[in-house]
């Protein structure tokens, strides 16, 4: 079968040398960039990682799910976009650097390298961290078109966000006011509500009067906050209290003067939980402070009262007896002060859960601070629509009204967790008292001595120049340019939330020629559950507001990769494996397989070794199977691919591996449609290890007809592309070796109709089948009876209507692998003594010369028990009068007759046993 150019394929595939020579092959090639492609536009942008570090298995998961449906998209013939990008994450890098120099025994970074300093430091190490993250990318084998780099913090990105906040700005979406919001003490900034973790810690609950002559008790696991008290909370319901609601008590706790304390009504007070009662604290609790503003818009006013301040300590307002003492310190004094007073009721021990700051690991303190908001309620000038109003309509009606701007998710479930997420949202604080990050656009206006003294000293913060300052601007550049006073203007120092410019990414990375216009809105965004409510929900945000549009149009959420305990993988716990380090045991096939198969919309998964073992055999199984077709069969006659000229000569295999072909073909279309990603690969998986590797490669030694090597030309290579999105660097390695015209990456992809067979007959396409079921029956029975595999033995076979087709297939039941030396196929004919026994559906197989009689009339009966109980289900299947009531009349007779075969065949095995 083989001609004069016979192509030799390596042992092996060398992974090390191949994939990065293979990678820089496809980036040289202009494949990448859908500039260089035609069709219908798609587009993906990457989520891009945090510079601070490198990559771990997280995003090698987030990468091969991206990569592979690029390289599906692209194979499909679509003019596809993976637009790769990194960002600055303002918090968690300058916390990063901030912790490293610490390190290095610079006690306070920002005092002691000043503003200037301390940022160029952040830049080298986010530089180097970037740089460092692209070549990991690469080495994943992301097929991202690299002439469209983005970076948050780069000077498109800035112009962008600078825009949008000045728009937003004018529109009153953005003001500067007076809130309470979470306050970081370790990191000297505040943080959203999004920026927490939660621990549990053990806690006290305590259960006291305000004064003796005060009528209601409040239950707090903070006593020092209630030294800020102006009310307290009660359910409108509770008939203990109503005759309270309304009415104001003065009482003196030691803090800075005597309280106002006022009873309030409130339907979110759980009347059975402690007292019923809620000390309300404004200042220091985000719940409470909802409360404030409640009661403020009803003209029902309460106090606010700070008695912490930005440094954890408490403020003047607690009292002289607290200013200065840590929170920890003023509990202790306030709960003695409580007890010697006879105002403590009752102490309890519980495990309470506290937030800390995810970046700087602190308890966060709520504190009511001057700082920069979103307004996610007011509705927008000319649209008649707040920002919520935006977000909501995009997931639900379509953006606009206009279904073809809804946002699907995958799994849908997150729908709903969207939604309830935005009827909660508060407004969005943005500003962070940090120094890497984008600076607010605003403005203010100073006197020569003030702007002095303000640039000499890049330390101070813009609050201080607020009071002092003639006027504020919000622009885009300094607005001292146009009359060269810029300065006489101090910028903001607060920076952006992170989130804020992230927020932007689907459209402010489209700035290279039409590309807005081409691939806005996106196609397509995958990203975990752990950062639905960080980025995706503002994205929708900032996309439905600045340009009307939804930011994507489909939305796949994975879930999050755990070690083989389930545990998260974490620096801190030890777990972590850097993916690198898999790339170089395994291969980055192996890696990106072993993350395909089990992945699942919203789905945890585990990651162990042993999993990636098993990819990297079935890729070395992949290589062999090519190595094999390409040593034994021709494959350069450019006829081959038409396997229709030869249809007369195709056998029953060659028939079956067509079909077995053309329905994965169109399985494999399907699942990659709906994002199915793990299914797919199995099905992949077994087809090529199962079907193509032990069935038909092994019927191809002993049946030699032409046709072979037509089929196999053909089927080797529409696997290698449907292989080609999950392993694309062995899949490609192949390729090459087959001497295509085209890449495989850009190559289209299989077609199912390409396998429809003129003129294969249905007993033929089956035929195989049989053989392999009789096959496999054969093998497992010599298993279980022991027969040593060198041992021949004669196999009697009948075969009643079946003779024909079974003869047909003599010679492959004699040689795959049954150990049959000899073969009589009959139609009827008397059951030989002394024989292990066999049946597959209504033909009986005998195998002589190999019985061990008791271990035979275990085997049997073991047999006959087996089909006793598939007897006894279907019975009670069949006499379930809601069955066959409500089932399709073809399944009741099928199901009648599978029972008549079943009783028959165990009617035979037990004539056999007697």
């Amino acid at each position: 079968m083989k001609s004069e150019n016979d192509i030799e394929m390596p042992k092996n595939f060398e992974f090390k040398q191949r994939e990065t020579e293979l990678y820089k092959k496809w980036e040289e090639s202009g494949c990448f960039n859908p500039d260089n492609l035609t069709g219908e536009p798609y587009s993906n942008m990457m989520p891009p990682p945090n510079v601070t570090g490198v990559l771990h298995l997280g995003h090698a998961l987030e990468n091969t799910i991206m990569d592979v449906n690029i390289r599906y998209q692209r194979m499909i013939g679509k003019k596809a976009l993976l637009l790769p990008g990194t960002d600055h994450a303002a918090i968690a890098t300058q916390a990063k650097v901030e912790k490293l120099l610490i390190a290095q025994g610079i006690k306070n970074p920002r005092e002691e390298l000043g503003r200037e300093e301390l940022l160029e430091r952040i830049k080298e190490f986010a530089e180097g961290s970037k740089e460092t993250i692209l070549t990991q990318i690469r080495k994943m084998g992301t097929s991202c078109d690299w002439s469209r780099l983005a970076y948050t913090f780069d000077e498109q990105r800035n112009k962008t966000v600078n825009e949008v906040f000045v728009k937003m700005y004018n529109d009153g979406l953005i003001y500067r006011g007076y809130r309470a919001v979470n306050w970081s003490i370790k990191g000297q900034s505040t943080c959203s509500d999004d920026e927490l973790e939660y621990i549990e810690r053990p806690a006290k609950i305590y259960t006291f009067k305000y004064s003796k002559d005060f009528p209601i008790a409040i239950a707090t696991t903070r006593p020092e906050t209630k030294l800020g008290d102006t009310a307290v909370a009660v359910n409108p319901n509770d008939e203990r209290y109503q005759e309270y609601i309304g009415q104001v008590f003065t009482v003196d706790v030691g803090a800075a003067n005597p309280l106002e304390v006022k009873i309030i009504a409130s339907l979110d007070v759980d009347m059975e939980f402690g007292t019923g009662a809620l000390g309300v604290t404004p200042a220091h609790s985000t719940v409470d402070y909802d409360m404030y503003l409640k009661q403020k818009a009803n003209g029902d006013a309460i106090g606010i009262i700070p008695v912490i301040g930005i440094d954890g300590r408490m403020t003047a307002e607690a009292g002289a007896s607290y200013v200065g003492l840590t929170t920890d310190e003023a509990r202790q004094k306030f709960v003695e002060w409580l007890r010697a007073n006879d105002l403590m009721i009752a102490e309890e021990d519980i495990v309470q859960n506290v937030s800390v700051s995810d970046r700087f690991k602190d308890v966060v303190e709520v504190i009511p601070l001057t700082q920069w908001f979103v307004d996610a309620n007011k509705k927008i000038a000319g649209r008649d629509k707040s920002l919520k109003d935006l977000m909501r309509e995009a997931m639900t009606i379509g953006h606009s009204g206009d279904k073809a701007q809804k946002i699907s998710i995958t799994p849908e479930r997150f729908e709903n967790s969207y939604l309830r997420w935005i009827d909660n949202l508060r407004d969005w604080c943005i500003s962070r008292q940090i120094w890497w990050g984008h600076r607010i656009p605003v403005w203010y206006r100073v006197n020569s001595d003030l702007a002095e003294t303000l640039n000499s000293n890049s330390n101070l913060s813009a609050s201080s120049v607020v009071g002092r300052a003639a006027s504020h601007v919000c622009s885009v550049d300094n607005p001292g340019l146009k009359d060269n006073t810029e300065d006489r203007w101090i910028q903001e120092t607060d920076t952006l939330d992170t989130w804020f410019s992230s927020g932007m990414w689907s459209f402010s990375t489209l700035d290279k020629g039409d590309d807005l216009q081409t691939f806005h809105p996106t196609s397509w965004m995958q990203m975990g559950y752990e950062i639905l409510f960080f980025w995706m929900a503002r994205m929708i945000l900032m996309t439905t507001y600045f340009k009307n549009q939804i930011p994507f149009r489909e939305v796949y959420i994975h879930g999050m990769l755990r070690d083989e305990k389930g545990n998260k993988f974490s620096k801190s716990s030890g777990n972590n494996i850097d993916p690198l380090d898999v790339i170089e045991k395994y291969g980055c096939d192996a890696l990106r397989l072993s993350l395909m198969l089990g992945v699942t919309p919203g789905g945890d998964q585990k990651f162990y070794d042993e999993k990636v073992e098993g990819a990297k055999n079935f890729v070395n199984k992949l290589w062999n199977v090519a190595k094999y077709a390409l040593a034994n069969f021709q494959f350069s006659s450019p006829a081959a691919d038409n396997f229709q000229l030869r249809r007369n000569e195709l056998t029953n295999a060659d028939l079956w591996i067509l079909e077995k072909m053309r329905v994965l073909i169109v399985d494999v279309t399907e699942d990659l449609n709906v994002y199915r990603f793990s299914q797919a690969a199995e099905k992949l998986r077994e087809f090529t290890w199962n079907d193509l590797a032990d069935w038909y490669l092994e019927v191809s030694k002993f049946e030699k007809n032409e046709a072979k090597g037509v089929v196999l030309n053909m089927i080797l290579k529409d696997v290698l592309k449907l292989w080609h999105p999950f392993i694309p660097f062995v899949s490609e390695e192949i390729w090459s070796q087959l001497k295509n015209e085209k890449m495989l990456i850009v190559s289209a992809w299989p077609k199912a109709t390409d396998y429809q067979v003129d003129g294969g007959s249905t007993e033929k396409k089956g035929g195989f089948e049989l053989t392999k079921e009789i096959v496999s029956a054969i093998r497992n029975a010599r298993a279980e009876n022991k027969v040593e595999p060198a041992r021949k033995v004669k196999a009697v076979i009948l075969a009643g209507v079946k003779k024909e087709l079974i003869e047909s297939q003599a010679v492959l039941i004699k040689s795959l692998r049954t150990g049959i030396d000899e073969l009589i196929i009959t139609e009827q004919g008397n059951e030989p003594s002394g024989a292990i026994f066999v049946s597959v559906d209504d033909i009986k197989i005998y195998l002589l010369g190999a019985v061990d009689a008791e271990k035979e009339r275990a085997r049997l009966t073991k047999e006959i028990t087996d089909k006793e109980k598939l007897v006894a289900g279907l019975e009670s299947r069949l006499s379930n009068e809601e069955f066959a009531a409500k089932a399709p009349a073809v399944l009741v007779e099928k199901e009648r007759v599978r029972l008549a075969e079943l009783k028959e065949e165990v009617r035979s095995l037990k004539e056999r046993v007697l």
